[in-house]
């Protein structure tokens, strides 16, 4: 939610790359203007001015595919090709452009290089295309296209797309980290709920073995007394028939008595449970990650009835450390979540389309003494009930966990 705020308030760093690609449009737009008022070239289509229309296409083209397919980092080696065509493409511009204006796109190069390659990098190709503008256009010695006046507009214009290029790097430097430290937050949140749940099952835990010794005290003292009460009653039947008659009438009622504290004891202690509803608690726990970065696809079917509570709460405790890893670790945006309590036994399905990972680390994570892997836990529980776990993933291909339980334990 909070993710949701601040991208609605501002917007992220990246949509500001995409300003830069009017600069394309409006640059070579000019280019052609002034060379129809100039009539540089007079064919519209089959001369220079169509050639400057493909180019232009061709790099709105290349910019939105260089967006779909690498979003924030372009590999090295596309990088390096994508570059080189760029500066083909604006030195072909340069080429046939006769007004002088298409100078402005090459200030575009050494922005471009900057998300790529880097400052210093972008620094050399900005220095490059300064030196060859003093070589190309000679403002110092022309008065015309070449004037002192576009070269000053061409620095500051080039000063400003360095400096421009940095501010944006900063940004999304910040605005990665700060949705690095809210997936944190997030998954923080997820465990102290996790922490807060153990903790009311000891308190009920402790709960029910108070109510043992109680059941101990209080109907083993009533027995008793009803044992005592009986042995006066034999002392007494032939002594005082009236003593005796009372004795039995105490022993009934105190028999009645710890009849009565055995079923309210043990009415508490059969729905050993508390009322937990795996459907409801599964429904709790996804509407609390539907404000995350992911949409999650919840599905449940089958009936809790005869089901075993260490059952339930082992499916409910697998749930929830499964999504918990994957809104830490999996860069999901869609996660599938669906349980089916069937005949014979309970199965757990969850799958994302996360960035996965290779299970043969997962032996090394859980080998190392100061690293907590939930997986583990997982597994642990799962031998309880005599329960088994699936996991298949692949870098890049997502990660499926399944989980299947018997209905009859033990």
């Amino acid at each position: 939610m909070i993710n949701n705020r601040l991208t609605q308030w501002f917007p992220p760093p990246r949509s500001f790359r995409r300003i830069f690609t009017l600069m394309y449009f409006g640059v070579i737009s000019a280019v052609i203007y002034f060379s129809l008022i100039r009539q540089c070239d007079n064919r519209f289509l089959l001369g220079n001015t169509g050639i400057l229309v493909g180019i232009l296409l061709l790099l709105l083209g290349m910019e939105q595919f260089e967006r779909q397919r690498y979003g924030f980092t372009t590999p090295t080696r596309p990088a390096v090709f994508l570059l080189l065509l760029r500066m083909a493409l604006f030195a072909a511009v340069a080429v046939i452009d006769c007004s002088g204006f298409a100078a402005f796109l090459f200030p575009l190069v050494p922005f471009s290089a900057y998300f790529a390659f880097g400052g210093r990098v972008s620094n050399f190709l900005g220095l490059f295309y300064w030196g060859y503008y003093l070589w190309q256009y000679r403002p110092f010695a022309n008065q015309g296209e070449g004037s002192v006046f576009n070269w000053m507009v061409f620095t500051l214009l080039l000063f400003f797309m360095l400096a421009i290029a940095r501010v944006i790097d900063s940004d999304e430097r910040n605005q990665r980290h700060q949705q690095e430290l809210l997936a944190d937050l997030e998954a923080s949140n997820v465990k102290l709920q996790l922490y807060a749940e153990q903790v009311a099952e000891l308190a009920a835990t402790e709960e029910r073995n108070r109510l043992a010794r109680d059941i101990h005290d209080s109907v083993g003292h009533r027995l008793t007394v009803v044992n005592i009460q009986l042995e006066k009653a034999l002392a007494y039947k032939d002594r005082d028939p009236a003593e005796a008659e009372q004795a039995m009438l105490d022993a009934r009622q105190a028999a009645r008595e710890a009849l009565q504290d055995v079923r309210r004891s043990v009415g508490t202690l059969r729905d050993g449970r508390g009322g937990f509803s795996l459907d409801l608690e599964l429904g709790k726990l996804v509407q609390g990650m539907r404000h995350g970065r992911f949409t999650l696809d919840y599905q449940f079917t089958g009936t809790e009835e005869s089901y075993p509570y260490p059952v339930l709460i082992s499916l409910y405790r697998a749930a929830q450390e499964g999504l918990t890893n994957v809104q830490k670790h999996a860069q999901a945006n869609h996660v599938s979540l669906h349980v089916d309590l069937g005949e014979e036994a309970a199965t757990l399905c969850l799958c994302d389309n996360g960035a996965g990972f290779e299970t043969a680390v997962l032996a090394d994570l859980a080998a190392a003494k100061t690293h907590s892997f939930g997986l583990q836990g997982i597994r642990e529980r799962l031998e309880l009930v005599s329960g088994q776990m699936e996991l298949t993933s692949q870098p890049g291909a997502g990660t499926d966990l399944r989980i299947t339980i018997p209905k009859r334990v033990g």
